[in-house]
């Protein structure tokens, strides 16, 4: 996650620089002249997910001296504590936070809370045959989407994965995904399937086996594991 920083004088937004910046004060508080902010680039939380805000006190040579700075949200699309853990509630929204530090407060900061992925569903044929002499299948489709708000998720990845046959020397597949390899992680499109079409290719030179198996699988942001994962595609080749 990639993350930046935003130096804050006195409640005005100094853009994205450094705390070497903060010479021009118009008001001091408790010795404190400015605040450093620290959250992610995109500004982005998913429900269920936790972030740690960063954020610190500036004294007028724009050195960090010791102070209590607090987060605080007007929305309930987010919970945030004060000391700057960020939780998604409401997927599909944005919610606005700030840091303040005596009666010094940043400007807010605007994060979007996406919506979890809740379920894989394979959504065209589990089955599928390659003719003989067709060097490719047609699309294994299936889509990634949420409960809340109900729908499918773009711009997320699914893995697909050739678990059969096994391959111990990759070299030697006879079939294979697109791009040469055995996995591939998928971003879905707007209806929550690759917006690349996913297929199992056969391999020229090579005889194909009677059958391959691919899984789909995905992840939440903090790791969980979707249900609908390991579902699975079984393309039969004649």
């Amino acid at each position: 996650m990639k993350w930046w920083l935003a130096a804050v004088e006195a409640g005005v937004a100094a853009g994205t620089i450094t705390a070497a910046g903060c010479s021009n004060l118009s008001t001091v508080e408790s010795g404190i002249a400015g605040l450093e902010i620290r959250v992610p680039r995109p500004a982005a939380v998913e429900v269920g997910q936790t972030i740690q805000l960063h954020a610190r006190a500036l004294d007028e040579r724009g050195d960090s001296i010791a102070a209590t700075v607090r987060w605080i949200t007007p929305d309930t699309t987010v919970t945030l504590t004060p000391d700057g853990k960020l939780t998604g509630r409401t997927g599909g929204s944005t919610a606005q936070v700030q840091a303040q530090s005596a009666n010094i407060v940043s400007d807010f900061v605007s994060f979007t809370v996406n919506a979890r992925p809740d379920t894989i569903v394979i959504t065209g044929d589990s089955i599928l045959v390659v003719a003989a002499g067709a060097a490719a299948s047609t699309p294994l489709l299936a889509s990634l989407r949420s409960f809340a708000p109900a729908g499918p998720l773009s711009g997320r990845t699914i893995l697909y994965q050739i678990v059969e046959p096994v391959f111990p020397d990759p070299a030697q597949r006879t079939v294979e995904l697109p791009g040469g390899v055995l996995a591939v992680n998928a971003q879905t499109g707007a209806d929550g399937t690759p917006a690349t079409a996913v297929t199992v290719n056969r391999i020229s030179g090579r005889t194909a086996p009677d059958s391959a198996i691919v899984t789909v699988s995905a992840t939440t942001a903090t790791g969980a594991v979707v249900p609908g994962s390991s579902q699975r595609f079984i393309v039969r080749f004649q």
